[in-house]
This record gives C-alpha cells, sequence and structure tokens, in this order.
C-alpha cells in the first residue's frame, strides 16, 4: 500500500543524517547510499542548522529554501553565497542585497560553523 505524502518542507542534510541515522539498521540500499552522503557533506549540527536557517529567515528574509541551501553549502566567500541565491525566483531583489547583508549571511554561516564544531 503506497504511503501518503501528509506535508513537506525542505530539511537541511544534517537532519536528513539524524533521521536516517535513527534508523539506520532499516535502510534500504539507496538510503544507505543517501546516509553516506549526508555523513559525508553535512557540516553543521541539526540543532546549528535549523538555528542558522531560522536567522537567515527572520534577519535577511530568505525563503526557507534559500535558507536550507546556504545552511548545507556553508559558503565562505560572496562570490560562492550569490552562486547559491542566483538560482532562485528572487534573483531581481537579489542583485539589491548590499555586500553588507552578505558579509552578515557569511558572518552567521562562520558562527554556525564555530559553534557545531565546539558540540562534536
Amino acid at each position: 500500500m503506497p504511503r501518503k505524502i501528509l506535508n513537506s518542507k525542505p530539511i537541511p542534510i544534517a537532519e536528513v543524517k539524524r533521521i536516517l541515522e535513527e534508523r539506520e539498521q532499516y535502510l534500504n540500499p539507496l538510503q544507505l547510499k543517501t546516509l553516506s552522503y549526508a555523513r559525508k557533506y553535512s557540516k553543521l549540527t541539526p540543532e546549528q542548522a535549523e538555528i542558522l536557517i531560522n536567522k537567515l529567515m527572520n534577519e535577511y528574509g530568505l525563503e526557507r529554501e534559500e535558507a536550507v541551501q546556504v545552511a548545507d553549502i556553508c559558503p565562505e566567500t560572496i562570490d560562492e553565497l550569490r552562486t547559491i541565491l542566483s538560482g532562485y525566483r528572487r534573483l531581481v531583489s537579489f542583485l539589491l542585497f548590499s555586500e553588507e547583508k552578505m558579509s552578515g549571511i557569511l558572518s552567521l554561516v562562520k558562527q554556525a560553523l564555530e559553534a557545531s564544531k565546539q558540540q562534536i
């Protein structure tokens, strides 16, 4: 019997990793590959990722999808951040983002990375 999707929202790789690790013994081969990917590429703890996402949404007006992408990739330069955000619908308003806002976003990312390293 197929399962029905009740709701959907973007979640960071760190959260995917946490969810799959809880069920690791029951995972099929595709899910195990996904877990391997999540372990390799997640840079934040699930808690720090969610804190960062909420700050990006509240302080900088990013949509959840955009904030999750930033939390997953953790850009280190303004050019990297520009590349991440330029693929979304907000291209025109994104171009109006000041260097100051971009630097602020990068600062939040750096703080989240440092906090995650302290928790590990």
